[in-house]
């Protein structure tokens, strides 16, 4: 009679270690990456000659547009080594239309005070935490490109359309007297979370404008098995430059 709670308990503590156990693995994650591009620092640092290595370092944060009628945001490190080489920590947060968004998607309409509004299209959140390595190439006296190239740990949503008869609902009647309706899209949606490794490409170029400030521009694209983002961003970057004087 004692021991008809205990199933319930070890299920409760199942559940329990699990959670636990995924946001360390998830905080892991994160301080692992971190680690390796501290490390690649370092090595290069060591490596080279008795001289720092370390040409330039720096934070950048940037947003811009992206396919599939995105946005996203991004923050990262970049350094900037002897001979030339680039290492890149990055984080970007977009956010997109699902690529497989039925053509003949209706997402219905919502009516205030007799003026219809449309609804928003159905919309996929992604994250993308990737380490890339490249190349720098003066452009000027404080003026340089990037070129790089990596991988990308890519936690996406996928989105699955399933079409619906389009009813309309029984709206309140009192709502209807102030010109209020709702009627739904034509599709019903589940949405899926999906992690996965990506290849991760990048160009961007940089002005120093001061010796810890600049700004820029690049492009990135992302290819993985959920959904292959592209993207244009303009980025401010603050950090050590080391901007070249005038002679």
């Amino acid at each position: 009679m004692f021991d008809q709670g205990l199933p319930e308990t070890k299920e409760s503590s199942h559940i329990i270690l699990k959670i636990i156990f995924m946001k360390i693995k998830t905080a892991s994650l994160i301080q692992s990456t971190f680690l390796l591009l501290s490390s690649l620092i370092f090595l290069g640092t060591y490596g080279q000659t008795k001289r720092t290595s370390l040409e330039k370092i720096y934070l950048h944060v940037a947003g811009g547009p992206s396919s599939h009628k995105g946005s996203f945001s991004e923050f990262g490190i970049q350094a900037v080594l002897k001979h030339n080489w680039t290492s890149t920590f990055s984080y970007h947060s977009i956010e997109m239309n699902p690529k497989n968004l039925p053509a003949n998607y209706d997402p219905g309409y919502t009516v205030v005070f007799f003026i219809p509004l449309r609804n928003a299209d159905p919309t996929i959140q992604m994250k993308l935490y990737s380490l890339t390595a490249g190349k720098f190439l003066k452009a000027g006296r404080n003026t340089w490109f990037t070129t790089e190239a990596g991988l990308s740990v890519v936690n996406g949503e996928k989105i699955s359309f399933s079409p619906v008869s389009v009813n309309q609902p029984g709206n309140d009647p009192l709502f209807l007297l102030f010109g209020i309706a709702y009627t739904p899209p034509n599709y019903n949606t589940t949405v899926e979370k999906k992690t996965t490794i990506g290849g991760m490409l990048r160009a961007d170029f940089n002005w120093a404008f001061s010796s810890f400030a600049g700004l820029g521009a690049g492009v990135f694209a992302n290819f993985n098995s959920i959904q292959s983002p592209v993207g244009f961003e303009i980025k401010l970057t603050c950090g050590w430059m080391n901007r070249k004087s005038k002679r």
